[in-house]
């Protein structure tokens, strides 16, 4: 209900209290209830009893509508459907081809596939087939393309380098070591110095010291080595296929003596030594 306003008077000294009640004058629990009353039904007024603006509270700076509920609003952020209606061209997508991807695991399948998948010739790449080499180089390649290859007629006009060589002092018996010097497939021993112990005179005497893969020659080969104060004194040396070593030696040569070797070269099939 509305509050209506109440009148009050000033007290009359020359009326009685009932008459001053009656005029609006004394202050009754009748009087203090309709206040309170009052008070309490324009608090709980929500029909504007102010008359409040909406530009008055900044309210004519947001659109009127009505606004969705959690759940809807939820429901609509989770709707795959393009309720919005966009179109490729609005996002870039017109710009795209439109065609199916490829997964990684197909893709890295692709990029680790040695096998010529896109069948790349040699032309395209700048280079010959292996049929092309051969027929430039006049070879034949062996069929296991172990990259060994035997080559037809080969004629050398300039130098031929060759760079893999190697170095060894190896022990051919009673206190005797040989120099080794391997430059490609040719073997050169070479020896200068004296025995550790007294060799036994007679036919082809092994220590049971042996040449090391990589120096044995492709046939049997002997040297001779002779001391430098006495021709007189001299051995010959055997050096066989296998790698066994065998002395013969004439003069009765001694631990002082120095011995020395004339350069021998043969060739060996071993594999390089490493």
């Amino acid at each position: 209900m509305s509050y209506e306003k109440q009148t009050w008077n000033k007290y009359d000294d020359l009326k009685t209290e009932e008459e001053n009640i009656e005029n609006g004058a004394v202050v009754t629990d009748n009087r203090m209830n309709h206040i309170e009353e009052g008070i309490y039904s324009h608090t709980i007024d929500i029909s504007n009893p102010h008359k409040v603006t909406a530009a008055q509270v900044g309210l004519d700076k947001v659109d009127n509508v009505k606004q969705a509920s959690k759940v809807e609003f939820d429901s609509h952020t989770s709707d795959n459907s393009n309720p919005h209606k966009v179109t490729a061209a609005q996002i870039g997508l017109d710009k795209v081809d439109n065609i199916q991807q490829a997964a990684k695991t197909d893709f890295d399948s692709h990029v680790n596939n040695k096998a010529n998948p896109h069948s790349v010739t040699a032309s395209q790449v700048g280079t010959y087939t292996k049929q092309e080499i051969d027929t430039k180089l006049s070879k034949t390649v062996m069929t296991d393309d172990s990259g060994k290859v035997t080559i037809k007629d080969l004629v050398v006009t300039g130098t031929i380098q060759q760079t893999l060589s190697v170095n060894q002092s190896i022990a051919v018996g009673w206190g005797r070591t040989l120099n080794f010097t391997r430059i490609g497939n040719v073997v050169t021993v070479t020896a200068e110095g004296t025995f550790g112990t007294t060799m036994p005179q007679g036919a082809w005497q092994s220590a049971g010291e042996t040449l090391p893969v990589g120096f044995r020659p492709l046939s049997r080969q002997t040297t001779r080595a002779s001391a430098i104060t006495n021709v007189n004194k001299f051995m010959w040396t055997r050096f066989n296929t296998d790698g066994s070593i065998q002395h013969w030696q004439n003069g009765s040569i001694a631990v002082t003596d120095t011995i020395i070797m004339n350069g021998t070269s043969w060739v060996t099939t071993d594999p390089f030594p490493t």
